[in-house]
């Protein structure tokens, strides 16, 4: 018989019609149903993506849920249904526990006979294929929530599927403390604009203007509330614009989802299940590096290399790099050395860090605990304020060299920057990374789960991270 089947996880192109599969037999309590009409749901894509390795069958997979059709053969224990019945029914009893490998997208398929129900009579196959799982999931909420008569219910996104179907993210409603963020269980999957994809977030991380938007660093220029927070983000490609050109469904991606951070904050961000992303924002993912490493590049590495290149760096100059072991400065000496050139990196630090500064690549490492940088007598070409210490870092740099700051403004020699996100920049550098040249600094207490972001939030606020905060896994 002809069927629609795969054989790896992927997008969309990972599906065959095939025109060679078996009829599937039937068990005892089961029925061969003659497929007449079958409907998609979400589960399915999903599925196919990868979401459910951890429970799914062998490949090859043929997919769907929702049958309308013909019985066209009984089992021997069949009591309720005959051949020449008209039927319908989702076929997968614990679609996420035990997906079923033989689905609806086929001519012919096997059903437990009590996963079915005859179709009504005043609908066609179309109508009913629609039904089974939707309006099975409906029922089961109302039931579970207790649902009765006189009682007053509000349904988001009333016109999908079920009713609704809504994801997890963390949100906060004004401005303040950890304590105004609340995991959210009903918002909305975001939409995406023509030239936008939908991501599957798998991971994300957290950086300092997270948390100071948060407490109203930005309200001049800020969205509206609800804002869900994050900018980092690690995921799959679930859905493209139709503008789009060089992303697909199934690819794997990372990048930084807002351009312009402090000017146009983006009103919802990556600590939620799906994220709506600008195509351009984004580049795919390093082959050699989990979601979690990927989830703490976009923002920090993409800074580093733009305050290098505003600040004129080049080979054979040398560089101080004040934090040397936060998210910024280690990628600022890795890229200083490894993809620009330099001569001499010198990087500040606690204590505890030293040798860290000098695994990633400095060749000085000051202790800023015990030496004061700025009355030391070496002078450099640059110096990157990752810190926020203007009066010193500029007090460092050679007569003909600068200074530059992602903190805030600087005295002259100095400049003061806010990072324009890019994927192409990404796409650049992937093959330091790839190549091994260049290695992401993942903060050891993480990542932190999707349910302790507030705990990752507080450990951020103070300061003491080493390297990148990560959230992962999110549902």
């Amino acid at each position: 018989m002809k069927a629609w089947k795969y054989d790896e996880y992927g997008g969309v192109d990972v599906l065959k019609l095939s025109t060679d599969v078996p009829v599937p037999s039937i068990k005892d309590d089961q029925v061969l149903v003659k497929v007449v009409a079958a409907a998609l749901n979400p589960i399915d894509f999903k599925r196919r993506l990868g979401f459910l390795k951890a429970t799914d069958s062998p490949f090859p997979i043929i997919p769907g849920h929702d049958v309308a059709g013909i019985v066209a053969k009984v089992g021997s224990k069949v009591k309720g249904l005959k051949e020449g019945d008209e039927v319908y029914g989702d076929i997968s009893e614990k679609a996420v526990e035990k997906p079923v490998q033989f689905g609806t997208l086929a001519e012919y398929v096997a059903v437990d006979e009590k996963l079915l129900a005859l179709k009504p009579k005043n609908l066609d196959f179309v109508q009913a294929a629609a039904l089974p799982l939707a309006i099975e999931t409906a029922y089961e909420g109302l039931e579970r929530a207790g649902f009765s008569e006189g009682k007053s219910i509000l349904v988001l996104n009333g016109a999908g599927g079920v009713g609704s179907f809504v994801i997890q993210a963390w949100k906060y409603d004004e401005y303040g403390g950890v304590d105004v963020l609340k995991l959210s269980t009903d918002v909305p999957v975001p939409s995406i604009k023509d030239d936008q994809v939908l991501v599957k977030v798998v991971a994300a991380a957290l950086n300092p203007i997270d948390f100071k938007r948060r407490l109203g660093f930005l309200k001049a220029t800020d969205s509206p509330f609800p804002i869900i927070p994050g900018h980092d983000v690690a995921g799959i490609v679930v859905k493209v614009g139709s503008e789009v050109k060089s992303l697909k469904e199934g690819d794997e991606v990372y990048g930084d989802i807002s351009e312009k951070a402090v000017e146009k904050p983006v009103q919802f961000g990556t600590l939620a299940e799906y994220v709506a992303v600008d195509e351009k924002l984004l580049a795919l993912k390093p082959k050699n590096l989990d979601f979690v490493q990927a989830a703490a590049l976009p923002l920090a590495i993409e800074t580093a290399y733009e305050g290098l290149e505003r600040a004129g760096f080049s080979e054979g100059k040398s560089i101080l790099v004040l934090n040397g072991a936060g998210g910024v400065g280690s990628f600022v000496i890795q890229l200083a050395k490894h993809v620009f050139g330099a001569s001499k990196i010198a990087a500040t630090s606690s204590t505890g860090k030293l040798e860290l500064l000098k695994s990633l690549g400095a060749d000085v490492a000051i202790d800023y605990t015990k030496e004061n940088f700025e009355d030391q007598p070496d002078k450099y070409d640059v110096v990157y304020d990752c810190v926020g210490q203007p009066e010193k870092a500029v007090k460092a740099v050679k007569d003909t060299g600068i200074a530059v700051s992602i903190v805030g403004p600087l005295p002259p020699p100095g400049i003061f920057f806010i990072l324009t996100s890019t994927g192409s920049t990404l796409s650049k550098l992937n093959p330091y990374l790839e190549s091994g040249k260049v290695k992401v600094l993942v903060d050891p207490k993480s990542p932190y789960p999707f349910d302790k972001v507030n705990e990752a939030f507080t450990y951020l606020e103070t300061h003491r991270a080493t390297g990148k905060i990560v959230i992962y896994p999110i549902p």
